[in-house]
């Protein structure tokens, strides 16, 4: 809830805890493993992921993680579970506040089902509440604090949304948003490597790992990687405006692009997402990769890229799409910035 809702409060609550309850209800208590199915880290993260591809769709602003009030925020989530379940009184929540915040909001919830393999159960729940859901949509809140806590009951979950001036989350290594990220060590090995500078100029301390690669962005980022350089005649009608023009234009002389409008390719579309097939295509050719060395994908027989496709996995620059088996590579789904990461560190052995 907002600071200027608090007369929403009850009702908010309300229909969380039926949320709650009906989660409860329907999905049975188990026993106590050793561990959770998935890590704190990265059910917290999964959390910020799902909210902030809630926004996305709707051309909302994304969410930054505040890492130096997730400890806080934990902390109410395991207070929750050996407690009462109730939203933070404000005795708890403004000292966890930046000074100059100007508005918030909070969404708790109880899931009993401990061995959860992802955060997309709980989200869901908050997205079936009219007032949770307002929260992770409400484009005037930029930060958000996610903290859980799991046992042998389930999981306890809060996310503390807010917005304040001058406010700069602290984190570890280059950006502040792969944290818990399974690509994490790639992005870092990118970004050490000069591939990357980050999704948030001139701040850049985003890389934003969820977020698809654009045809623009990957021209970057191959050229970069491959430290291509040089001109020539390729000239397409419908970059004069990107910010990516010279590394388009690079890679097209180059020979690992030909255009996006065949057979005329006079057009490179900078700002349409790139496949995992069309990705295949541009690092078989930036790579000048020959060999398939057998490999063959059951979901790939129908692309015009499968030999880049398997050429690719030969080189174990990609494994699949459905690990552990990785029997398919999933041609036409959008590679993300996270994926791209992994990719190029695996070709460049970094």
């Amino acid at each position: 809830m907002t600071n200027s809702a608090a007369a929403n409060h009850n009702t908010r609550f309300g229909r969380l805890m039926l949320a709650v309850i009906l989660g409860f209800t329907l999905v049975p208590v188990v026993s106590q493993p050793a561990e959770a199915a998935i890590s704190r880290d990265a059910f917290e993260h999964c959390l910020l992921d799902r909210a902030n591809e809630e926004r996305a769709a709707l051309n909302r602003p994304q969410l930054q993680m505040a890492y130096d009030k997730i400890d806080a925020v934990r902390d109410w989530s395991e207070w929750m579970r050996f407690n009462e379940f109730k939203h933070m009184p404000s005795s708890v929540r403004n000292p966890i506040l930046p000074p100059n915040w100007n508005t918030w909001g909070e969404n708790i919830a109880m899931h009993s089902w401990q061995n959860m393999p992802n955060c997309d159960t709980i989200h869901e729940m908050w997205m079936n509440s009219s007032g949770h859901r307002a929260n992770i949509l409400n484009p005037s809140f930029r930060f958000l604090a996610v903290g859980t806590y799991v046992d042998g009951s389930g999981w306890w979950a809060t996310q503390l949304f807010f917005n304040a001036s001058d406010y700069y989350p602290a984190c570890t290594g280059t950006f502040c948003d792969d944290e818990g990220s399974i690509f994490e060590n790639d992005i870092e090995a990118i970004a050490a490597a000069g591939i990357t500078q980050g999704c948030n100029p001139p701040v850049n301390n985003k890389y934003c790992p969820t977020e698809y690669v654009t045809r623009g962005v990957m021209a970057a980022f191959i050229v970069r990687a491959l430290n291509l350089s040089g001109s020539g005649n390729v000239d397409f009608i419908d970059d004069n405006n990107s910010i990516f023009e010279n590394d388009i234009e690079i890679l097209a002389n180059a020979g690992i692009t030909k255009g996006c409008n065949p057979p005329a390719n006079t057009m490179f579309c900078p700002d349409d997402y790139v496949t995992r097939e069309v990705m295949a295509a541009f690092m078989s050719r930036a790579l000048g990769l020959t060999d398939t060395g057998g490999i063959d994908f059951v979901d790939d027989n129908n692309s015009i890229f499968e030999t880049e496709i398997e050429r690719l996995a030969h080189e174990g620059i990609t494994k699949g799409c459905n690990p552990p088996a990785n029997t398919m590579f999933c041609p036409k789904d959008y590679v993300t910035r996270g994926v791209m990461a992994a990719f190029l560190a695996r070709a460049l052995d970094l």
